[in-house]
């Protein structure tokens, strides 16, 4: 008997299991190229923000030592080393004297805005002297006797006379010296731009 009603069987098709595991399996594939590319990436980026780092806060104390007839900002007017991690980064970021002095009405300076963020250790501070680079205990290290900056995070570097060396192991690279141009990455053979 008919009631008048028609039924229909409606039939929603699903996605089959193999249908499932073939798209899993491709977005686990693209994963697996796009992430280290990506960590690759990230390291490039903070290796680059060293050597921007360094190269910048090495030429403000160039100008610096220039401008004040060759004394650093890390030394006295008498030569001896200053005892101050405070004043040497002073000398830095405000005004000064021509024979040092911090000073509002300074004729010379300020050199830098801020002191740039070490990009490994986050740290801005600077250690004047004392233990050899890479003691991580502040974000940078000025070596009086090279006049020099150097980072402080543990693989540590230098730069000094326009040319940067990264000694030690920078984002899973061994890493040799930066000149102009290009980095040399010890093992590797040839210069790489850092452009």
């Amino acid at each position: 008997m008919h009631n008048g009603r028609s039924r229909t069987i409606s039939v929603t098709r699903g996605f089959s299991m193999i249908e499932l595991v073939i798209v899993i399996a491709i977005i686990g594939i693209i994963a697996g190229i796009a992430v280290p590319r990506m960590s690759r990436a990230s390291d490039t980026a903070r290796q680059n923000t060293l050597v921007g780092s360094l190269a910048r806060i090495q030429s403000a104390i160039d100008r610096y030592t220039a401008e004040h007839g060759g004394l650093s900002p890390g030394h006295e007017p008498g030569g001896s080393v200053v005892g101050s991690s405070s004043t040497f980064v002073a000398r830095l970021l405000e005004r000064s004297a021509d024979d040092g002095t911090v000073a509002p009405g300074g004729l010379f300076g300020p050199y830098l805005r801020t002191m740039p963020k070490n990009p490994y250790n986050g740290m801005r501070t600077v250690r004047v002297g004392g233990a050899a680079a890479g003691a991580n205990t502040h974000g940078w290290r000025y070596d009086p006797g090279s006049q020099t900056i150097h980072s402080d995070h543990a693989a540590g570097s230098i730069v000094d006379g326009g040319v940067l060396e990264i000694d030690g192991d920078i984002g899973g690279m061994d890493v040799g010296g930066v000149g102009v141009g290009g980095v040399d990455i010890g093992g590797v053979g040839g210069m790489v731009p850092i452009d």
